[in-house]
């Protein structure tokens, strides 16, 4: 299994001029009239970070693990002190993180949708909806599996290792 995304997010304390920002800033974009955050790729520390004028911060990239994602989040809070702003990381979480993984074989999704009562529409989408504590996994017929809904590392534990470990049994 390995991580696709990883969505943290923040406070940083003081309210931001969106503005003043972009002008400072060489790789942001900020249009008010289409979305109201500032958009912040760093070249460096890679993802992008989106900023609002009540001081919120979002972070979201691809990730090894889920501190990575929060250590991007800091990084991204550590250039702005180079600009000169008080900022201060409050409330940081881990707002979403998605994962992908590779069964073994191909997934028999008929009889796992029979055994678990899974929701399975193919003629609407061709994936097996399976929710275990919290985390989605869109099950596809050849054996890959999203997931989506890990808040904390102990989600990765205690409920996506068992769920793909007993995904396993219905490979064929």
């Amino acid at each position: 299994m390995y991580l696709t995304n990883v969505v943290c997010s923040a406070h940083l304390g003081c309210t931001l001029h969106l503005r003043e920002l972009y002008n400072q800033l060489d790789t942001t974009r900020y249009d008010p009239s289409r979305f109201p955050g500032l958009i912040w790729p760093h070249k460096t520390i890679k993802g992008n970070c989106l900023l609002f004028s009540n001081g919120k911060m979002q972070c979201q990239g691809k990730a090894q693990t889920l501190e990575e994602g929060i250590q991007r989040l800091r990084k991204y809070a550590g250039e702005l002190q180079k600009l000169g702003l008080a900022v201060k990381l409050k409330e940081i979480k881990v707002v979403t993180a998605s994962a992908f993984h590779t069964l073994s074989n191909v997934l028999d999704l008929n009889l796992l949708v029979k055994e678990r009562q899974l929701i399975y529409e193919p003629e609407l989408f061709p994936t097996a909806i399976l929710k275990e504590g919290g985390v989605t996994f869109s099950c596809f017929h050849n054996g890959k599996i999203v997931m989506t809904g890990i808040k904390k590392a102990s989600d990765v534990d205690q409920v996506v290792t068992p769920t793909l470990t007993e995904l396993e049994l219905y490979t064929r």
